[in-house]
């Protein structure tokens, strides 16, 4: 397939099937530059079994625009419901400005009864969005660098368990069940312990790249993303310490958490950020990061 094949009048849109892995994982990796093997997590992942991984744009029998469709049923604050995260939305040059990544969405989002997440929308995507009554989900990344909240280890005392058999031992089913669907997926699975409570985190270690100013070269920096913490105030109360035990493990330069988790965010260095989302049954607040293309992806 090359972008420069012209638009003709022979589109459909369609769910995906395990025949077209191959080729979306070639249109994807032509369209962001990511190898093709590492968008095959996307198309096979098993949480929902029988729901689509995704629908596509074809002309003819080429697919030419695809979005994944991770689905999976989340409990969470006594809620429960199914929760369907989009990930990578590419449409090839050639078919773009004809209403097709508007198509694609709606027919990726047309039941009302499940919550829709976009967590990395590209500026284009976030106007799709948008205009199909999607919210933000919040605006800023919170970027904790190492000593940046020092005054929390005086504020009480932490106990940090990293140990998987007796990190799993101590969750409820629930939980459990988060655990053990995450286990594949080369998550760091941990609880902290205080006097006023225990969280249970859920940690992907990732990778951004920076071009550094006043040099022609940009670096690979690894950090810790937080996808789940089941008691934010007590990672608040002892946030430098159980960063600390997140880093050694993850061998990190910091972690990161979206703002809307914390009733009141610790200090931080905020970065923009504008997921997305449509939903009749759960609030942003409870909606996390589990069950995502970050925890399918090497993004």
């Amino acid at each position: 397939m090359t972008d420069d094949t012209p638009y003709s009048s022979g589109i459909g849109v369609r769910p995906t099937t395990p025949a077209d892995t191959a080729e979306i994982c070639d249109l994807l990796e032509h369209g962001f530059g990511i190898a093709a093997d590492s968008w095959r997590p996307l198309c096979t992942t098993n949480w929902l079994p029988d729901y689509p991984r995704g629908f596509v744009v074809t002309d003819g029998g080429r697919i030419v625009g695809h979005v994944g469709t991770i689905y999976v049923e989340r409990e969470i604050n006594g809620k429960t419901g199914i929760v369907c995260n989009h990930s990578g939305f590419y449409v090839a040059p050639a078919y773009r400005g004809h209403g097709l990544g508007a198509t694609l969405s709606a027919a990726a989002s047309g039941d009302e009864r499940i919550t829709y997440t976009s967590l990395t929308p590209a500026p284009v995507t976030q106007r799709v969005l948008e205009a199909a009554g999607w919210a933000t989900l919040d605006r800023h990344m919170l970027l904790f660098p190492p000593g940046l909240n020092a005054e929390t280890l005086w504020q009480s005392r932490v106990d940090v368990d990293v140990n998987d058999r007796t990190v799993r031992a101590s969750l409820g089913q629930a939980e459990r069940r988060i655990y053990d669907d995450h286990a594949p997926y080369d998550c760091l699975h941990m609880t902290a312990r205080d006097a006023g409570g225990t969280a249970y985190l859920v940690v992907k270690r990732r990778v951004v790249k920076r071009r550094l100013r006043r040099v022609a070269w940009s670096a690979r920096i690894p950090f810790s993303q937080i996808l789940y913490c089941s008691a934010p105030d007590v990672l608040a109360r002892n946030l430098e310490r159980i960063k600390l035990a997140i880093m050694w493990q993850q061998k990190t330069l910091g972690i990161a958490m979206n703002e809307r988790f914390f009733p009141k965010a610790p200090r931080a260095i905020r970065r923009k950020d504008t997921p997305q989302y449509r939903s009749g049954g759960f609030t942003p607040n409870e909606v996390d990061l589990l069950y995502s293309e970050f925890v399918l992806l090497d993004i």
